[in-house]
């Protein structure tokens, strides 16, 4: 999937409301919020309303609220800790802007988003794909390592959550939101879950395979590891183990299991798969979703947009997967 995006001319736009916002001028925040407001629109509307709860950009106190958060030492911390990896973002700037150059060239007819950075106050918005925007919220890769990281709450974030919060995965998991966003219908998407089920198993696994193969064709220098969010060792066993993976789905009767508990065990993120040895890494199913489409895709000369919105394939998808 290596293609030739070097005369690939694309305009992304990217903008820092992060940055925009920790470094505001308390005297001038009135002003500020009404340019927030007419800038970045939904995003920051649901940023004040949802992930801050300061009620709405045009409450009579939002002036207040806004320097009360500025002024909070444990926020000065966490933007002290978000510019150890954000102050300069001109690396990741390139690699989206190859991510998209790619993306052009295999979806020519599909918009460019605006790039827009947030703080989601660690509210869970990895990314916030809307209409012609992508939002990406930095503190959600602020880094495993961070003190932040370690006073976040357990029973919240999980320790496999912790562990995909490096600046690596930042790009890779923004752009993999965007494919999902338009490559689903809507009521997929809802909420932003990249975790939608389907009629039965199979459906479910080749629709989330045929997503990882858009996001290895965008990224394709990127390791499929962290495409996946797996560790090298993960990975390693994956690969390893992938006759035997199969073999157990047809053994079990997993295969077209219309069974949401079954195939959500399958789907959905988590320190190890349920079911399988606990060196087994979460939400295998997409993995094996991804090895039969990409077999198929590679056998067929078939366009990845007619691959991705075809429906009712994934028989005919798994008729060429063979190990």
């Amino acid at each position: 999937m290596n293609v030739d995006v070097s005369n690939q001319e694309i305009d992304l736009s990217i903008s820092r409301l992060d940055k925009e916002l920790f470094e505001a001028d308390l005297y001038k925040l009135r002003e500020l919020n009404s340019k927030w407001v007419n800038d970045y629109g939904y995003l920051y509307e649901t940023f004040i309303s949802q992930m801050m709860n300061m009620g709405l950009p045009q409450d009579p106190m939002i002036t207040y609220r806004l320097e009360k958060f500025l002024t909070d030492s444990t926020v000065n911390f966490i933007k002290q800790e978000l510019d150890k990896s954000y102050s300069d973002f001109s690396s990741y700037e390139q690699e989206l802007e190859d991510a998209f150059k790619h993306y052009s060239y295999y979806f020519p007819e599909k918009t460019i988003p605006k790039i827009v950075t947030f703080y989601s106050n660690f509210s869970g918005a990895k990314s916030f794909p809307y209409a012609d925007t992508l939002g990406i919220g930095l503190d959600m890769f602020i880094g495993r390592n961070s003190d932040v990281v370690k006073f976040l709450p357990g029973d919240k974030y999980f320790q496999y959550g912790k562990e995909d919060m490096d600046p690596e995965n930042m790009v890779s998991e923004s752009v993999k939101s965007w494919i999902y966003y338009n490559f689903s219908d809507r009521m997929e998407f809802i909420n932003n879950s990249n975790y939608a089920l389907r009629k039965d198993f199979l459906s479910s696994i080749i629709y989330h395979g045929k997503m990882m193969l858009a996001l290895d064709a965008m990224m394709p220098r990127k390791s499929i590891a962290i495409k996946f969010q797996y560790t090298q060792v993960e990975m390693e066993w994956c690969e390893r183990s992938e006759k035997q993976l199969y073999e157990n789905l047809i053994e079990f009767n997993l295969i077209y299991s219309k069974s949401g508990k079954e195939i959500a065990s399958y789907i959905n993120p988590g320190s190890f798969t349920p079911g399988l040895p606990p060196e087994s890494p979460g939400g295998i199913g997409k993995w094996i979703g991804y090895r039969m489409v990409k077999q198929y895709y590679e056998e067929n000369d078939i366009p990845l947009q007619e691959l991705l919105t075809a429906k009712g394939d994934e028989r005919k998808i798994l008729s060429f997967y063979s190990l």
